[in-house]
């Protein structure tokens, strides 16, 4: 098998086996960023990797269940795939929101090409001491 045919069959395997949403949107021409959600006591915290991108071209809108980042590219980029060339010049992630938060009070921040969204917790229990 040539490196070329393999790397074509890899590609067709890969393509088939993830979640069409893990790999860049070639249709719409639009990058789909990296992003990494972590829980702490109170919160939930999404970072999302948009470099390349300035503060006043991110967007952050809240829907029902969902977090959608988009982002234009300060400079468009260049992929050549399957001896087509795309030019991409923005970014967009849709990610669905835990379960018991509170829409109304995510908060965002942007610094260093990292955006952080800060989604709070909905916290329906009270603690009662022990005594």
């Amino acid at each position: 098998m040539s490196s070329s045919s393999f790397i074509s069959a890899f590609e067709k395997r890969t393509n088939a086996t993830f979640d069409h949403r893990l790999i860049d949107d070639f249709a719409n021409r639009e990058l789909i960023p990296l992003s990494y959600l972590t829980e702490k006591d109170s919160k939930w915290i999404l970072q999302v990797d948009l470099p390349g991108v300035r503060k006043k071209d991110v967007s952050v809108t809240v829907t029902r269940g969902h977090v959608i980042v988009k982002a234009k590219l300060e400079e468009a980029y260049h992929v050549s795939r399957h001896g087509y060339l795309t030019k991409f010049e923005s970014m967009r992630k849709v990610s669905s929101l835990p379960a018991y938060v509170d829409a109304r009070k995510i908060s965002a921040r942007f610094k260093n090409g990292i955006l952080t969204i800060i989604i709070p917790k909905i916290t329906n229990g009270k603690k009662i001491p022990i005594g």
